[in-house]
């Protein structure tokens, strides 16, 4: 089977809809496998890897800016998500799902929820 030689380098904007919220952010895949993703409230680093023909996956860490008090839907104060997500590509638009783990400043998971995400490549 041939390797694919599409890749996700580049810059992206999208949107993340998790626990009836909607969330924009702006990530840049570097040719490095790595990533870095921002949006109003955070900003994060991560890794991705192609897995098929149309399909990568990515997984990143996203910390809350520190002007922002962010509350998880249980009432305790989020620190930082780690995100894990299985895309598929259709030209230059992606749509994926996976799960985003909150924790605490203390490290501690206090909620986990199903991610949706759909974004475009800008550049």
């Amino acid at each position: 089977m041939p390797v694919s030689t599409w890749t996700p380098v580049g810059q992206w904007t999208g949107t993340v809809t998790h626990d009836g919220e909607v969330d924009e952010y702006t990530v840049a895949f570097a040719p490095d496998g790595s990533l870095s993703v921002t949006t109003r409230k955070s900003s994060g680093t991560g890794a991705w890897t192609v897995t098929g023909d149309d399909s990568l996956e990515f997984s990143l860490r996203e910390d809350f800016n520190l002007d922002v008090t962010q509350i998880s839907p249980n009432g305790h104060r989020a620190a930082y998500i780690q995100i894990d997500i299985t895309a598929r590509h259709d030209g230059d638009a992606l749509t994926g799902e996976g799960k985003a783990v909150v924790h605490g400043p203390d490290d501690v998971v206090i909620y986990a929820t199903d991610a949706r995400t759909e974004a475009r490549r800008v550049s």
